[in-house]
């Protein structure tokens, strides 16, 4: 009689863990891993279930400006071509493009306005990054992060920062021959002149 005792009890424990192991992994992504001798909780879910994009970084850039688009290309070809082959880390999102979308978590809710301002960079896990931290972690993708090192020191990111604020003001003057302000409107303006386009010929369908 103690011996089917026992068993009835070992018996009732094993499904009790069963069961518990199921509502684990139904609610939170989990699972209990039994061994006999000890019972280990384990993450079900992959790391690669919440990343953005394959990459690592998601570049937006301007590729209007002839400055901005030769160190893009430079960036993109080391990593796919010479580093990361077939695996590459940058992702490269110009904002000029007419399918450039803000909304798009990949691109981290950052508005034409925004992204004409300054360089800004969003990570796999959608963090996002301006000015010059953006070129420190883009070129550390491609093995050559020492050149950026000296900005992350106290009195060189200050310079370095102060240097880039400049010089992101004055930018798209320098290489595109208009203030931000302008390119922004002249945006807004070409938007909404796509938006009646689209809603005309939305109406015109309907009569059809």
């Amino acid at each position: 009689l103690d011996v089917i005792t026992f068993k009835m009890k070992q018996s009732f424990i094993a499904k009790s863990m069963l069961s518990l192991a199921r509502g684990l992994t139904s609610s939170r992504g989990h699972a209990l891993q039994c061994d006999g001798r000890s019972t280990v909780l384990f993450s079900s879910s992959s790391t690669t279930d919440k990343r953005l994009f394959p990459e690592e970084l998601n570049i937006i850039y301007d590729s209007k400006c002839n400055v901005c688009k030769l160190e893009i290309d430079f960036l993109a070809r080391r990593d796919a071509e010479k580093i990361n082959i077939g695996a590459p880390k940058l992702k490269m999102t110009d904002i000029e493009d007419e399918y450039y979308d803000p909304h798009d978590p990949a691109n981290g809710g950052i508005t034409y306005e925004q992204g004409m301002s300054a360089m800004h960079a969003v990570t796999a896990d959608g963090k996002i990054v301006k000015g010059v931290p953006v070129f420190s972690l883009a070129y550390e993708r491609v093995n050559l992060g020492w050149l950026f090192k000296i900005t992350t020191w106290p009195v060189f990111k200050q310079l370095a920062d102060a240097g880039y604020n400049l010089f992101a003001r004055y930018r798209t003057k320098l290489t595109r021959g208009a203030s931000v302000d302008a390119l922004v409107a002249e945006y807004e303006a070409k938007k909404a002149l796509q938006k009646k386009m689209d809603l005309d010929d939305c109406e015109l369908c309907k009569t059809k």
